[in-house]
């Protein structure tokens, strides 16, 4: 029952076996991410969902850039995700969400 319930709130992936691993932050980063969490969260979430969200970008990202093209790439999806955060802003501001 409990599963069920925390599963709405949490992701699946919190109940799974998982590996430890030790990652080390440069102080400054680790703070971004700290200021970054919410109540609840945790520092492991945000990393997985980061990681996750470059398991997706990084294949399509492959098609223009190389692997060591890490500035090329964040420039990329930061300008790209802009560009459409702002599309959709513009259309619930116009009332024609789709």
């Amino acid at each position: 029952m409990c599963l069920i319930v925390c599963a709405s709130i949490h992701s699946i992936t919190d109940y799974l076996p998982m590996a430890r691993t030790s990652l080390s932050l440069p102080d400054e980063l680790n703070q971004e991410i700290e200021n970054e969490l919410s109540y609840g969260d945790s520092k492991s979430q945000w990393i997985r969902h980061a990681i996750r969200m470059r398991q997706q970008v990084d294949p399509i990202l492959d098609e223009v850039y190389e692997s060591y093209q890490r500035e090329e790439r964040i420039d990329l999806v930061v300008h790209a995700v802009r560009r459409e955060v702002d599309r959709r802003k513009r259309e619930v501001n116009s009332g024609d969400k789709k």
